[in-house]
This record gives structure tokens, sequence and C-alpha cells, in this order.
């Protein structure tokens, strides 16, 4: 698990360099693994915080993907855990402001895998519990709708433009719980998460 954890650092290490040195170089052209935007955010059943780089998935740049790293510190949470993370977002219609700025809807999609050090987060049953007595619980589909606000630059530079956004978020655990039980209601299973991209691309 820590040798996973250390290659996914390596890597984001490795983009955040490869951008830093191409900045002089990227004037309108993308180069490499070089992400179109990164991201960071803070909650969203991912970790306390995350950070992440981003693609654009067609042309017109409403469906993106990105990878995230997600971390909760042992203080909240008792153990640390870190979440790698695949999130697909869509925004489905862009409402154009004065001032260069865009107001979007957006609704993402995305998976995780958690990483925590004890023996209550599993990828399969471990021996010791009966067959199906628990369901593994290091996976994770989660579920977002919010709205982003982005602003364009006007003299952009290595950044181009600078959004921020709000999502409700839940996911599949949560909502298995509002199925199974009495008591849980659905504003129980639903929780708010901030965060910022950063876009280095048009």
């Amino acid at each position: 698990m820590k040798k996973l954890i250390g290659y996914f650092l390596l890597i984001l290490s490795l983009v955040t360099t490869e951008m830093l040195s191409a900045q002089d170089s990227m004037a309108g052209k993308k180069r490499g693994i070089i992400p179109d935007y990164v991201n960071f955010q803070l909650a969203g059943n991912i970790g306390g915080i995350s950070i992440g780089a981003g693609y654009y998935l067609n042309p017109v740049h409403n469906l993106c993907l990105d990878g995230v790293y997600g971390y909760a510190p042992a203080f909240r949470t008792g153990r640390a855990i870190h979440n790698l993370v695949l999130r697909f977002t869509y925004y489905p219609y862009t409402f154009d402001l004065p001032r260069n700025y865009k107001l979007r809807p957006l609704m993402s999609l995305a998976i995780s895998k958690q990483i925590a050090d004890n023996d209550r987060t599993f990828s399969r049953l471990p021996k010791h519990f009966p067959e199906g007595y628990y369901a593994p619980n290091a996976f994770r589909l989660h579920f977002d709708l919010g709205m982003a606000l982005k602003r364009e630059l006007s003299k952009p530079g290595f950044i181009k433009a600078i959004e921020l956004y709000a999502n409700t978020t839940t996911n599949e655990m949560y909502v298995t719980y509002l199925f199974r039980s009495k008591t849980v209601n659905i504003t129980d299973i639903f929780s708010l998460t901030i965060g910022f991209n950063l876009y280095l691309f048009d």
C-alpha cells in the first residue's frame, strides 16, 4: 500500500515539475503529460484535502477526467486515510456572464480506492469474517452535483482561467443506508465540498 501511495505522489511530483519547467514554452501547445488544469479541494468524501490534475476529453471542453489524491489526517479520523480517485466531470451548459465570468452547472461520477492503516478497510473480505458478513469497503462510487464559477483572465499567462466550485456529494454506501435504514433521511447522505481549478490551457 505504501509503495502505491509513493508511486502516485512521485507521478504527481513529476507532473508538477514538468509544468513549472515548461512554463515559458507552453504558449499555445500542450506537451507530454502536462494536464489541462490542476485541482484543489476541501472535503467531499475523498479526504479532508485533495489535489489532482485533469484533462479535457472532447473539443468543447465540457467533459473532463481527473486523477486525484485525497488525504484525511489521523487527528480527524483516528488513522490516516489516503484516497486515489478517478473522476469524470460533465458540464451540460455554460451561462456567459459579464467580465469574462462563466457559470456552469456540473455533475461528476468518480470511483475511489481508500487506503487506511487499519483492519476495517478492505478490498476483499478477510478470512476471519463469515462469507457475506461485510461488503468490501475500500472502493467507493461517488456522485456529485454542483455549480462552478469560472473566470477567464484578461491577460492570461501561465494560468489561463480560475474556477471556483461547490458540490453536494454522496456515494453508493450512503445511498444503500438510505434504503435499508429507517433512521437515515435523504439529507443525511449528502455533504458539501468546495474547491477550485487552475486552467493551464484554453
